[in-house]
């Protein structure tokens, strides 16, 4: 099994007693392998191999994630791991590549461009700790030999979606069609809803609720786009399992991205992990009750 490991500290006689207590004060990273999970549903505490087990079991692993949760990400890259070295008949599959990337990433799998190119034609960087977070996913793909699956759509679509509206995306070229998908219908239950509440909880009440909608289309073309990508990606012969990595609203309580996936090809087995930053994991929270079908505690630090 993958097992982070933490660097050895050198402690240099004389140096100043403050500093000296801050370092003996602080803690290292929780290993990803153990950390609490439960099931989701019924709310019993899992162990790593309950957790790798059931991911052997589907046809699509999907890791929500805080986007700056160091513990989810190290939890990610292990599992990650884990399962490439167990069956590499896999893809990878991450929100934080897009499609018009994906000849890039080919590249790049393929040695014709380097990690430092990759980066910089993708514009990875902007993502926050892409070389912690994010690039040893890839460089577990690659070492494994398995596809990596850029599965979202540019941001100037998803952009142009919330300002004009689906009409003016059906009406682009079709080369530029290939590189987005639209919803049949935006969704009108659950997801809509939560989607709504945290708008307003961040902007306020007072906001406009068309205004939420339009923005709320805008998020629908990440999570259409998002699941076409992976059951594209099953589609595909060498490859029987998708491990994709997004965050985890587009996950949470069947999010937009499950239900895509469901609708395009119905009776995929799906495994939704959600790594929830709050609480402590002495149990399932009642709040996390239903989330997904595991929900991870991260234990996670601010900086």
């Amino acid at each position: 099994m993958h097992m982070t490991q933490t660097p050895h500290r050198h402690v240099i006689p004389f140096i100043p007693c403050l500093i000296v207590a801050m370092i003996a004060g602080c803690k290292s990273a929780p290993a990803p392998e153990s950390l609490p999970m439960y099931d989701g549903q019924a709310g019993h505490r899992l162990a790593w191999n309950d957790l790798v087990a059931r991911s052997l079991e589907v046809d699509v692993v999907v890791i929500g994630e805080e986007h700056d949760d160091a513990n989810a990400h190290a939890l990610q890259a292990a599992l990650v791991a884990d399962l490439l070295a167990i069956d590499d008949r896999s893809a990878v599959s991450l929100e934080m590549l897009e499609r018009n990337e994906q000849a890039d990433v080919d590249a790049w799998l393929a040695d014709e461009i380097d990690t430092a190119t990759l980066v910089d034609r993708t514009g990875s960087e902007s993502w926050r700790g892409w070389d912690d977070y994010y690039q040893p996913v890839l460089d577990a793909a690659k070492s494994s030999g398995v596809p990596v699956i850029a599965a979202n759509a540019p941001r100037s679509y998803v952009r142009r979606a919330r300002l004009e509206g689906y009409d003016v995306l059906r009406a682009l070229p079709d080369d530029e069609l290939l590189l987005f998908d639209l919803p049949e219908t935006l969704d009108q239950g659950p997801y809509w809803e939560r989607f709504r509440d945290l708008m307003r909880e961040y902007r306020g009440d007072e906001v406009d609720v068309e205004d939420i909608r339009r923005t709320f289309s805008s998020q629908m073309v990440w999570d259409s786009t998002m699941g076409a990508s992976i059951v594209s990606g099953l589609d595909r012969p060498e490859v029987d399992r998708v491990i994709h990595l997004l965050g985890r609203f587009h996950g949470d309580f069947e999010g937009g991205t499950i239900r895509e996936v469901k609708r395009l090809r119905p009776g995929t087995r799906i495994l939704v992990i959600s790594c929830v930053g709050e609480g402590d994991g002495t149990t399932l929270a009642e709040d996390d009750l239903g989330r997904a079908q595991v929900v991870v505690y991260t234990l996670k630090t601010t900086d």
